[in-house]
């Protein structure tokens, strides 16, 4: 009976969480920015590029929690408030994204909000990988060498994303011309993300080298 309460509760968890994650998607949708007259290409542009990286940001984010509610998931108090703050983060994300526009519509510099947009973001990814990090110490013993390999690699994503993002927050709000250093920012952590994945993969192929398949017959 303990075990299937458990379990109930870490589905409701879940469910919860993919009705916030799409409510943001939904919200995503909303903020972009209508054309006031044929010649306003720029904006349109501009508001389609960030659509565009949010989603992706997101669906990362959705496939991250997925695997770990899982396979790591463990049902504590620790993991369930860092599943809510997640959440809350992931809110607040798109409020200084809907603040980038609106700011950007009168023709002002949204830069500030653009630093805490990506700010709100390394946030939530940091909460995302404490998730993960927790669940594979509590269940380290347990889960096959492959889903250990998945953790690591994606542990050394969301650092190396959280510092990028770090960075780039703080470069952005002292210049200007945020929509250009937006698109070197994005342009740069595509690139950090692909060099990531090959250095990780070749250092876990040595340390954490997966099971031989055994040959047909």
């Amino acid at each position: 009976m303990k075990d299937e309460r458990t379990q109930h509760t870490i589905h409701r968890l879940e469910a919860f969480s993919d009705v916030v994650i799409g409510f943001c998607l939904a919200q995503l949708g909303l903020s972009l920015v209508l054309p006031k007259s044929e010649s306003d290409l720029t904006s349109v542009w501009i508001s389609a590029t960030f659509f565009v990286s949010a989603f992706l940001f997101i669906a990362v984010l959705w496939w991250l929690h997925h695997r770990t509610f899982s396979a790591f998931f463990v049902l504590n108090v620790p993991m369930v408030v860092i599943n809510f703050a997640m959440l809350c983060g992931l809110v607040l994300t798109l409020y200084f994204l809907d603040s980038i526009v609106r700011v950007a519509g009168l023709g002002q510099n949204p830069a500030i909000f653009f630093s805490l947009f990506v700010l709100s973001f390394a946030l939530v990814y940091a909460l995302a990988g404490a998730m993960l990090l927790t669940g594979l110490f509590l269940r380290r013993t347990e889960l096959p060498t492959s889903e250990i390999r998945w953790a690591i690699g994606q542990l050394t994503s969301i650092a190396s994303s959280i510092l990028f993002g770090i960075g780039a927050a703080a470069y952005v709000a002292l210049r200007s011309h945020s929509a250009q250093i937006g698109y070197a920012v994005i342009a740069a952590a595509i690139a950090l993300a692909v060099l990531r994945r090959i250095a990780v993969r070749r250092w876990l192929d040595r340390r954490l080298p997966e099971a031989q398949k055994p040959l047909p017959d």
